[in-house]
Order: C-alpha cells, then structure tokens, then sequence
C-alpha cells in the first residue's frame, strides 16, 4: 500500500487488543479481514480521488493556457486586421444602387436608356425562371442556401489551394460574400479583406433571406458590355428580358461573371463556352435541369447582338427631357440618371424625324461666313390642342449631350413675328380692331421721339389691318400699339409664356425689341391659342414620371388659358393666313396644308441681318423656325436680302409638306359669331375708313373681310359721290369766232361737253381733269349766227371706267359763234380790241383740246 496513514495505524491496534481479549481470536481475526477489505477499497477510493485530482489540475492549467493565448491572438489579431475600421453593413449600398432609366415616347415606345456610369435596371427575383436562377447558384455557389453566409468548407479547400500555390488565387467566396465585397469592399485579397468580407456577409444573412440575398446579387453583379445587372445584361446581350432567357442564355451570363473580360462571349467564345458547360453539366448533376433540357441547352447556338449604334436622332428632345424632369423633381442630373426613373414624354416619332431629314438639307439654309461657320437653325412644333412638344431641333447638328440647346435655351430678339401678338392680337380682343380697320403706313415721329422706319423705307399710306400684317409694315404697327397702350400689349404677351422684364415698356416692343428675347419653343407656344380658339397651353416635353418601383412622381395636367375669344382667334388667323398666301410669307402657299403665320426679322445697325424667323401653324400643329449665327458680328451675319420669308418659310414649308404628305388636311376651326362683310377698297384709300361697299362701289373696288358679327361695319362707303361742279365755267372766241370753253377743275373727274340747240343736242367731248387744272375748249363746229347752250357736266370717272354712270351738277353758258375777227365789222374789231379777247384766244388755241368724236 502506497497510501498510509499513521493515525489510522494506531487506532487498528488498540481497537484489535481491546477486541481480541472480549471476543476471541478468532472472531477477531474474521472481523479484521473484513476490515481489512473495506479499508483498501476506501484507501483504493482515495487514490483514484487524489489521482483525478490531480489530472484535472493538469488540463484546467492547459485550457487556461489555451484561453489565454487565444485571447492574446484575438487581441493581437484586433489590431493586426485593423479590426475597428472594418464597416457595418449599409444596405442602402445594395439597394440604392445606381438604376437605368427609361424614356418613352408619346405612343408609350421605348425611345431611350436613362443612364449614368452603370447601366442598371432593377427586375424581382420572382419574375426569373428557376433555371435562371439555378445557373448561378451552380456557377458561383451551390450550397448558397445552406451555409450561413461563408462556406467552411469551401474556405478549407481554398487555403489547401492557396497553401499549395502559395498565392491567394482561390477565394471561395459565396454569393453572399461576393455581394458584400463588391458593394463595400475592395478587390485586394488579404486575410484581413476576407475576414471583414465573412463579418459583413453575417450580418447580410442576419438582416435579409437568402431570396432577398440573391435579388439582390443578380441586379448588382456586372457583365461587361457596362451592363449591371441580369435584367441589362440580357437586353445587352440577347435583346430580350431577364425572364425570357433560355437556359443556355442564363449559363452564357453565369459563365461571365468569373471575368467579363475574359468569359463575356464576344469577346472569348470558347472561354464561354467552356465554362457554360461546366455551369450546365453542374445544373444536371443537381437536379437544376433535366437531361433533355441540358442536352438542348448545349446545343443552342448562343449569337450576341451587336450593339446599336450611337443613335442622336433624339438627342435634342431628350436633352430637354433631363432638364425638365430635373426641373421638376428637383434633383441633379447625376442623380437623374442613376435612379431608374420612367419618363414619358410627349415626343412624336414621325415630326421628329421629319424635322431631321429638313435640317440634312443644306439648300435650306443660308450661306456659311466667310470663315466657313454655319449659321446656326432650331424649330419646335407644338400639339395645339394640349401645348405638348411633339419635336425639337436644337441645331444644325448634335455633337454634345446636355449642350447649348437653341430651340429651349437660347433667347434671341422675335422681331416681326412678336406683331401678331403684342399688337394685333390685344387690339382684336380687346379694342375692337378689325381686320378692315384702317392705319396710316407714313412716316411717323412718335411720343418719345421714336421714329421708325418700313423696310426699303417704302410707306403705303392708308391700309387696313390685314394689309399692314400681310406686309409686316412698321409704321402702321406701331401706330396700332400707340393706340391701344402698351399695357394692353404686355399683359397679353405675358398672359401667353414672353419673357418681359420691366424695361420693355416702349412703342419698339411692336416691333419685336425684346430685353431678352424668346426662344422657338417660346414662340410656337404662343401661337397656338390661333389656332385652338383661344386657349393657351404652357409647352410641356413630360406627361409622367415614376420611379424604379413604378410609382407616380409626376403627372402632367393639361390645363389651358383663355386669352382670346373664339372669334378673335379666328380673326387672327384669317390675318395670318393672308401672310403665308400673299404676303411676306407667301412660300408657305406650297406647303400643300391650310398654314397660316408670320415672318420675323432682326436687321443689324451695321448691315445685313441677325435673325430671321418664321413662325407657322395650322389646325393640329404650331411651330417655330429660327436662323442666324450664334455671336452675330460683322462677319458673322445674314445678308441683308436674307428675311423670314426666306429660308425659314422654305425650311417651314418642306416640314408642313412632308408632314402631311398622304395625309388628311385639316382646316381650320371656324366661330359661331363671324360673318363675311364686302368692303369698299375706296373708302380705305381715299377716305381712310373702311366702309360696306355701296351699289356704286364698282367691282374691282369690292373684296370680302371677316368681322365677328358683334364688331361688323354699318356704313355704307361715301367715296363714289358725284364730282364737284367745276370752280369756273366761261366762254370766249378765238380769233376764228369760234366759242372757246374755259374750265377748271374742282376735283379730279372726267367733265362732259355738250352743246344743245334748236333741233339737236350732241356731246362734243369727255376731257379729264385733275383737281384745280383749267381745260380751253374750242367749239370749230360752231355755226355763226347760231346761239348755242354748252353744259358741262362733271363725271366719275373711275365708275365709269367700270360701267356706272355718276354725274354731277351740270354748269351752263350760252354762246353764239362770230365772224372771224379780220372779216369783222368795226364795232367788233374794238369790242375784241378793249377787251383783250384776243390774248384769250390765243391761248385757247394754244390748249386747244380735239373733241373725240371728230
């Protein structure tokens, strides 16, 4: 026995003496042995308790030891893998990635990708086929759904390879890994990247479900090509959705993300190829596809569409789009583009393509400069009936995204094309004006000492409305203005989208002289209420707006202004159709279409011209055509023979007539209230008023206007009242003896000699007269003795020139023919000699008039 103890030694001897001498030895020895037996079973109890003691002492030690290193490794490897720098999970890095956009037409078609530095269209995991999604689980991780976020054992085997390589060359990187590291990590490969790479994928998996997780990898990955995403990729490669790949397309995308640029397969098709069969081999040995379905996956041709051409047919239109929506939603352009918004606009296809195979014609256009600049061109068309943009053209050419776009950007000086509106318009609406109302086209010194001047300086003195806008006359503009204040003319302008500031206060407003300008979609905009009946819309490019999930950011509500009457609208364009039949505008008669408008142009102080313009419009559309040099100088300017009814009107007239090429023509909106009235043309020219033709108007003084019928005319024309009787009427002899009739002309008429006597009345003749001039007529026929009457009767001479007969009040003298003066008697010799009626006779043969009819 190893174990011994001293007192329990002691104790057995006394209690054996003790013992032995009461009971025996023999009892006693029975009894020891039994004692004996229990004793070396406690002593055996003990050993193995001192024993197991002691080992646990041994590994409590060691586990000690082993905890304490793993602290000190913990703690070294905290600050050794920089722990507290490593970041938290931030899913907004995930799911508020950068998004494409799309931008529609007015037919709700596709015309555009709304995009930044990533193509990006977000699609639900649950609109992908399994085997779409299964192609990647097989390529990148096929024990997604089951490890927790990294995968042990993967991991193990990557650093077997590593070790082996002695490279970091194998990742094993889950899904989950790989979703963290490309949205909040870099792509070096350190232990420390790695281990914060599992620590973020933790809390991946803690915060979302393995779909959510999968989503949310498949809209995030790149494919080369700039696509982000499945949904992209797709379009990209294939054209098609997401949703509608074919097995085989889903592995040819699987298959890129281990390296676009070396697997995408335009660029590597056996790199592609090989590794789409792995992808589709593993689907097979899963489960993922059945044989059939991999077997024809294998076989299917995998053909990648090329990628479109650069396409700037819209690119005008559509860099007005971002800068409406940015307007609207008040965001930057950067972040417009990034956030997958839907945009539909009110873009029209056709007029827009219209408009480009215009501005490709270079006989369409003025000159370059001497330098060989272009000058530059923009237009815009506008629906009528809602003030949509249906086309713009911001330049002759579109080379740079978000540039200076002229047909929304660029302010320039309306010149004539402003009259309508600033002038005409008002002073219909509001001041009774007619198209007959007569203006005085002559030079004028206005209030201010404002003297402008007609083009050519040519004036036209008494015209109408209608012909002082048919031939853009200045003078007879401003005139109107003066009258109706320009008050009225500011009001109207700013009730239809011009740009006023307070210094456009003067007369020259009439004329187009703006602070700032207007820009073409400006202009075109302002005349639709012509052609609508009197409502104006505020143009618009955007119908609505949703976001990535659909959702309604924006809605255009069209609502409309009524500025004009229905009959003033009319008015208006009747006026302007004048302008585009027969007046500055005339090119436009060829646009095979009812058009109506109005040429513009902006002379320089130095020569030739700055802009020209020519606005447009009929029943559907309104549109607006500008030309010039962007820095207008003396070597970059228009010619001064170069006007709106120039190239602007040729440039209108082809894009009215390609537009509506096989195409109905519509007409014109009428008013209940406007009825045709004849006028008489001589009322305005002569009397400076318009009146109703009279039953002595002749007909080629008659033409036809258009009145509302609240503000037609009612009198009647006065200018065919007879001719005034002449001032004086007197008769002499010549030295024939002749009867000389002297008269003079109180206006201009055409005076009828007649002379009556016993038994006959003849007219000697017609002689025309102008105002105040004296006529000698002398009477040949004259029978001696034979005392004659002579009445001379003034007549109209116009109206007889067309068949009406109009005479005045007759004048009458009596004479008798003499003797000739030297076979005369001797009283007649001296009545004629102190009478002096010899001087008179010489002067009437002097302006001696033959009488027609002889």
């Amino acid at each position: 026995m190893n174990f011994t103890d001293n007192s329990i030694h002691l104790r057995r001897f006394f209690l054996f003496r003790t013992n032995y001498r009461k009971k025996g030895v023999h009892t006693v020895r029975r009894e020891e042995k039994k004692w004996e037996k229990a004793q070396a079973k406690e002593d055996k109890r003990l050993l193995q308790k001192y024993e197991g003691k002691k080992k646990k002492h041994i590994l409590r030690n060691f586990l000690l030891i082993c905890f304490a290193f793993t602290v000190m490794m913990l703690i070294a490897g905290y600050f050794i893998f920089d722990v507290p720098s490593w970041q938290k999970l931030d899913l907004d890095r995930i799911t508020a990635v950068a998004q494409t956009g799309v931008i529609y037409d007015a037919n709700d078609d596709v015309v555009t990708a709304l995009k930044g530095s990533e193509d990006r269209t977000l699609i639900r995991l649950d609109a992908l086929p399994d085997h779409v999604k299964n192609a990647f689980i097989a390529a990148e991780d096929l024990r997604f759904y089951k490890h927790p976020g990294f995968d042990i054992v993967r991991i193990f085997g990557a650093v077997m390879a590593n070790l082996r390589s002695r490279t970091f060359s194998e990742g094993a990187s889950t899904i989950t890994q790989q979703l963290v590291k490309l949205s909040h990590l870099s792509a070096e490969k350190t232990i420390a990247r790695k281990l914060e790479e599992i620590y973020l994928a933790l809390q991946l998996e803690a915060a979302c479900t393995k779909d959510e997780i999968l989503q949310m990898y498949l809209n995030y990955v790149y494919f080369g090509r700039g696509a982000y995403g499945i949904e992209a990729a797709a379009r990209s490669y294939f054209g098609l959705s997401a949703s509608e790949l074919s097995p085989a397309k889903a592995a040819a995308l699987a298959a890129i993300i281990k390296a676009p640029s070396a697997y995408a397969p335009h660029l590597n098709a056996d790199n592609n190829r090989s590794r789409r069969e792995y992808i589709l081999n593993t689907m097979l040995e899963n489960g993922f596809l059945t044989q059939e379905e991999h077997d024809d996956a294998l076989h299917e041709e995998i053909v990648v569409q090329p990628l479109p051409a650069q396409e700037n047919a819209y690119g005008w239109y559509i860099d007005a789009v971002m800068d409406e929506a940015g307007q609207l939603l008040g965001i930057s352009g950067d972040q417009l583009l990034g956030s997958g918004y839907r945009i539909y606009t009110a873009l029209d296809p056709q007029y827009q393509q219209n408009a480009n195979q215009q501005y490709k014609n270079a006989s369409l256009f003025p000159e370059n400069a001497a330098d060989g600049e272009q000058p530059q061109s923009a237009m815009a068309c506008i629906d009528v009936s809602s003030g949509a943009v249906k086309c713009i053209v911001g330049g002759r050419e579109y080379t740079v995204q978000r540039g200076l776009n002229r047909a929304t950007h660029m302010l320039r000086q309306p010149g004539s094309a402003l009259k309508p509106l600033a002038v005409f318009a008002p002073a219909i609406e509001h001041h009774g004006v007619t198209p007959a109302t007569v203006l005085n086209d002559a030079p004028t010194t206005f209030a201010g000492g404002y003297a402008p001047r007609n083009a050519g300086h040519n004036y036209h003195g008494y015209v109408t409305v209608r012909e002082a806008l048919k031939w853009s006359m200045n003078i007879a503009t401003v005139a109107m203005l003066d009258q109706i204040g320009v008050a009225v003319a500011r009001a109207y302008l700013q009730k239809v989208g011009i740009p006023l500031t307070d210094s456009d206060w003067g007369l020259s407003l009439a004329l187009g002289s703006l602070t700032y300008g207007v820009s073409p979609v400006q202009l075109a905009a302002a005349y639709v209420p012509f052609a609508n009946g009197g409502i104006y819309y505020a143009p618009y490019f955007i119908r609505r707006i949703e976001d990535a999930q659909g959702n309604v950011l924006y809605k255009h509500f069209i609502r409309g202004e009524r500025v004009l009457s229905e009959e003033s609208a009319y008015l208006m364009t009747s006026l302007l159709q004048s302008v585009t039949t027969a007046g500055t505008g005339a090119k436009l008669s060829a646009a095979g279409t009812p058009v109506a408008g109005k040429t513009g142009t902006v002379n320089m102080e130095s020569g030739g011209n700055r802009d020209i313009w020519m606005t447009a419009y009929n029943a559907e559309i309104s549109t607006a055509f500008w030309m010039g040099f962007d820095n207008p100088d003396s070597t970059h300017r228009l010619a001064s023979w170069v006007s709106g009814g120039d190239y602007t009107a040729a440039l209108a007239t082809q894009f009215f007539k390609a537009a509506y090429q096989g195409k109905p023509k519509p007409a014109f909106r009428t008013a209940e209230n406007i009825i045709w009235q004849t006028v008489d043309r001589a009322s305005v020219e002569w009397l400076g008023e318009a009146m109703l033709a009279s039953d002595l108007t002749p007909s080629s003084y008659k033409y036809s206007e258009v009145f509302n019928k609240n503000n037609k005319l009612s009198k009647y024309s006065t200018a065919w009242k007879p001719p005034a009787s002449p001032r004086a009427f007197y008769i002499t002899h010549n030295d024939s003896g002749n009867p000389v009739l002297c008269i003079t002309a109180a206006e201009n008429s055409l005076i009828r000699v007649q002379r009556d006597s016993y038994g006959e009345s003849i007219v000697l003749t017609e002689l025309s007269a102008s105002a105040g001039q004296t006529l000698y007529y002398a009477d040949t026929a004259a029978r001696p003795g034979v005392v004659y009457t002579y009445r001379i009767t003034p007549v109209h001479q116009e109206l007889l020139q067309n068949g009406i007969l109009l005479e005045g009040t007759q004048s009458v003298q009596i004479a008798q023919a003499r003797a000739p003066v030297n076979g005369g008697n001797l009283w007649d010799t001296l009545r004629n000699f102190f009478s002096g009626t010899n001087d008179e006779t010489e002067s009437a043969d002097a302006l001696y008039f033959a009488p027609n009819d002889q």
